[in-house]
């Protein structure tokens, strides 16, 4: 029965509005990781205008090169999310009508292992920088569609990576309120969260992924990229990617957290041997 009401909802997804009717210009922050580069191929095919947004210039110019030929015209920005003034001179000239932020940063430990100074920059790449980027976008009072991306470990604690489910728990939570302050006051900002379960890109180590089961387990970001804009396009405000993952979260709400907890440590710690 539920799976067929997601299959529903999935296709009522599919017959929405496309993307290029309504928007011209696109800017993908984090566009040099698996998600960010895979959403860039997808965009850069129907938009006019992509704007790729990262901290490694080589990378960048890398995955600019591999859209090359594509529809839209193409350009890169440099920032790095734990510069605080160059993200607030970045959004104040930011022009675009869809921002998709994919980027973040996890770090695999014992939480009392890992040292202050990376925990200071997860909390601020994860959560900090997304709230100023949104903050500064009310200001303006800018009509745009801002995507967030956050994950399932916002939503099950999961042990190991403590610091990284903290963070994305509380962006979910602060966007989730955001949300409704926003329709309240009519704002033209367009806010949406989109929680990911595990996806093959390389901001886990590899003893993690094993883990977990693997890449069979992971979703590919090809079809992450499919299903971000098929929500985009619907206007859905929050999503759980994936139909197995949407599966999961129904199921995980039915049993003791505490029972779920222990189950993903029992997984996750295999990862640290």
């Amino acid at each position: 029965m539920a799976v067929g009401v997601f299959y529903l909802i999935e296709i009522w997804y599919t017959s929405a509005m496309k993307m290029e009717d309504t928007m011209k210009k696109a800017i993908i922050l984090g566009a040099t990781g698996g998600i960010g580069r895979q959403l860039a191929k997808e965009l850069a095919r129907s938009l006019d205008y992509l704007v790729l947004v990262g901290r490694d210039p080589d990378k960048l110019s890398q995955v600019q090169e591999e859209l090359t030929g594509s529809k839209a015209q193409l350009s890169t920005v440099i920032l790095d999310m734990l510069d605080q003034k160059s993200l607030e001179a970045f959004v104040e000239n930011l022009d675009a009508d869809l921002l998709v932020n994919c980027a973040g940063l996890a770090y695999f430990s014992r939480g009392s292992d890992l040292d202050s100074a990376s925990e200071q920059n997860l909390w601020q790449v994860n959560y900090h920088a997304p709230v100023q980027l949104i903050k500064q976008l009310v200001k303006k009072n800018q009509k745009i569609h801002l995507v967030q991306l956050s994950s399932l470990a916002a939503l099950f604690p999961h042990p190991y990576l403590a610091a990284y489910s903290a963070s994305k728990a509380a962006l979910q939570t602060y966007t989730l309120a955001l949300q409704e302050e926003l329709r309240q006051s009519d704002s033209p900002i367009q806010l949406g969260l989109y929680i990911l379960g595990p996806v093959q890109t390389a901001i886990f180590p590899p003893k993690l992924v094993e883990a977990l089961g693997g890449g069979r387990l992971q979703m590919k970001p090809e079809k992450v990229a499919q299903q971000l804009i098929r929500f985009i396009e619907g206007d859905t405000s929050y999503e759980i990617i994936g139909l197995r993952y949407r599966l999961l979260v129904w199921l995980g709400r039915l049993l003791p957290q505490r029972w779920l907890i222990r189950v993903l440590a029992r997984y996750l710690r295999k990862g640290l041997n």
